[in-house]
């Protein structure tokens, strides 16, 4: 059984931006109302942000096999948040939307994860939010160097805050 090393960055980092995701992530008010589970809640973010979206596409961003995404998909279709249209450009391709319903579940919970993490770097010292902008600089710069940039529908986003 191997362990993981604490005695190297990555996973220092990595623990500390689990962490992260604990404090930025929906708290338990921002869900109330919204009846979602947590991985329809990021496919729904990730058709709101890059759809319309064939199935497939979001299988590909959410890392999940294609007929565990078309059963959420149908799910979400169900629930009035997505709808299924004709691909303009392929009759035989279907597309998912975002309803307005779906959107503004979206909206709402961006609008309140923009005010927490408001608060949060309110609170931070100057030279906190100054060392945090730089290190998270330097985080992107190497995710585009790698090519692990996970703001596109064909890579998995783990970094959602849905």
């Amino acid at each position: 059984m191997s362990r993981v090393r604490t005695d190297t960055p990555g996973p220092r980092l990595g623990a500390l931006m689990h962490q992260l995701r604990g404090v930025l992530g929906p708290a338990p008010e921002d869900v109330v109302g919204i009846d979602l589970p947590r991985h329809q809640l990021r496919a729904l973010f990730i058709v709101v942000k890059h759809g319309p979206l064939a199935v497939g596409r979001l299988a590909e961003a959410t890392g999940a096999s294609l007929a565990s995404t078309s059963s959420l998909a149908d799910r979400l279709v169900r629930s009035g948040h997505l709808e299924r249209e004709p691909d303009p450009q392929d009759r035989r391709r279907v597309l998912l939307t975002a309803t307005p319903l779906g959107t503004a579940v979206v909206q709402q919970l961006e609008e309140r994860f923009h005010q927490r993490f408001e608060r949060l770097v309110g609170a931070m010292t100057a030279e906190g939010r100054a060392a945090l902008e730089a290190g998270l600089l330097d985080m992107i710069r190497a995710a585009d160097t790698l090519g692990l940039r996970g703001d596109q529908p064909h890579h998995p986003t783990h970094g959602d805050h849905a």
